[in-house]
């Protein structure tokens, strides 16, 4: 199984697909971008509901212990509160421009601004609006900061702490110059008079404001960072899963997480148990003969798509491609209970795909295709060969060889399932008898190669009969 080559089953495009004269790479960041806006979006909106549920609880804290009819006025705010998340979620249905995101910020920011700073109307005379600044109220507007990370955009978490910053500076500077305000910076000098000055009512400490702006800058700046970290991390894993996807073209899925997890995922060479599966196109040349290259092409994918999805269906390594035959093992690189059951039912899941083909085939004027299977259990050495800049793994041994002949022996058997009497007796061990129904034992024969003669087993002759007249039912009814 070759680690290069071009031979490889033909899969749908995946979503994201190179464009014309695009760069893979930047198609990889085309594909985690448009990831990353279809998250933005979904995230977005689960941190808005939070965000706006965690104002309303303010809100209605608020209306709880101030007296009617004071509170009506918080009941308002939270009210305000609800009716910008609805928007948000009206308006997030589709992609929004960052301005549109940081709005959503900014009107959060003022509506918290208001709430935490304006005067209650509905209150008694208010104590003087310098007072508003006492309680330590600022780290409410550090969950609009934390709800920005929920875009996954670093630039939009730094532009959510400069509006937190921007807006709250305008509130205090707002009551700063109130003409009734005593500004200072922290505690002025020491004494009762310096005391008795900063337990003014009208005093506003800048300190304070300062305080806050600077632990809004570390913990956005912080934020900042683990979103771009996060990022990098998207970025990384989708650049690792489109190298497994590309692996997994050039070899089966169930050696690519052997070749991912592991340093050394063959180890050395080794001599294990295995079942071994060739598929071949009987009369394959003359098939080609007169017919233009790309609808032999065309064939030929068709063909190779198909026998490579019953490999996979059936648990099997793809072993290779060679022209118009399929080689798969079943067993590599780790052995199985039900290796030579799962190769046999492999064989019966071609037959089957290639009948159902061919009715296809056959309703569109195209020709019927006819395969050849040959199938054996035995030893085989597993191991990489080749030069360390281009690897193949490889099955070798006679066992390979003998599966091969048979198939070749298919032809004059007129038969299109060859399988050697081991593989037969595998299959008994283990699941039992019944798993072989539908084969029949044919005489011992002499394969190239092999100096003594091979016992075998065939399609039955009914099983070939019922197939024939499956494919003339259905290709009427398709017609």
């Amino acid at each position: 199984m070759e680690l290069g080559n071009g031979n490889r089953p033909i899969r749908p495009p995946a979503s994201g697909t190179l464009r014309a004269g695009e760069p893979e790479a930047s198609a990889l960041s085309r594909r985690v971008a448009a990831a990353l806006t279809a998250e933005r979006q979904r995230s977005g909106r689960l941190g808005a509901h939070a965000l706006t549920l965690a104002y309303v609880v303010i809100t209605v804290w608020c209306a709880l212990v101030h007296p009617w009819p004071g509170s009506v006025f918080y009941l308002g705010l939270a009210a305000a509160f609800v009716a910008l998340a609805l928007t948000w979620r009206h308006l997030s249905l589709r992609p929004l421009p960052c301005f549109m995101i940081l709005g959503f910020v900014l009107a959060n920011a003022a509506l918290l601004t208001a709430t935490l700073l304006v005067p209650n109307p509905l209150d008694p005379p208010p104590w003087p609006i310098q007072m508003k600044l006492r309680p330590p109220a600022f780290p409410f507007f550090l969950m609009l900061v934390a709800w920005s990370t929920f875009t996954l955009s670093p630039r939009l978490v730094l532009g959510s702490g400069l509006i937190v910053i921007a807006t709250w500076s305008v509130g205090v500077g707002i009551v700063a110059l109130q003409p009734a305000t005593q500004l200072g910076f922290g505690l002025p000098g020491a004494g009762p008079a310096a005391l008795a000055h900063y337990l003014d009512p009208a005093f506003v400490d800048a300190a304070a404001w300062a305080t806050s702006v600077f632990t809004a800058c570390l913990i956005t700046g912080i934020l900042a960072v683990v979103v771009h970290r996060t990022q990098q991390l998207v970025a990384a894993q989708a650049r690792v899963e489109r190298a497994r996807d590309n692996l997994a073209r050039h070899i089966s899925a169930n050696l690519v997480e052997e070749l991912a997890e592991l340093d050394e995922p063959f180890g050395p060479a080794r001599i294990q148990d295995a079942a071994i599966l060739f598929a071949d196109v009987v009369g394959f040349t003359s098939l080609c003969e007169g017919r233009p290259p790309q609808a032999v092409m065309a064939m030929l994918r068709g063909f190779h798509e198909r026998m490579a999805e019953c490999v996979f269906e059936a648990g099997g390594t793809l072993d290779k491609f060679v022209g118009d035959s399929v080689m798969a093992t079943f067993g590599t690189p780790k052995p199985d209970r039900r290796d030579a059951v799962n190769a046999l039912g492999c064989a019966r899941k071609m037959l089957a795909c290639l009948d159902a083909w061919n009715i296809e085939r056959r309703a569109h004027g195209e020709l019927v295709l006819q395969i050849g299977i040959g199938l054996h259990f035995g030893p085989v050495v597993l191991g990489t060969i080749g030069h360390e800049r281009r690897l193949e793994y490889a099955v070798l041994g006679d066992t390979v060889n003998t599966a091969s002949r048979l198939e070749a022996l298919s032809r004059d058997l007129r038969t299109p399932l060859v399988s050697s009497h081991a593989l037969i007796e595998q299959v008994r061990a283990e699941v039992g008898e019944h798993a072989v129904k539908g084969m029949h034992r044919h005489a011992s024969v002499t394969v190239r190669g092999r100096a003594q003669a091979t016992d075998i087993w065939i399609l039955a002759e009914q099983e070939c009969k019922a197939r024939s007249t499956h494919l003339e039912t259905g290709s009427a009814t398709a017609a």
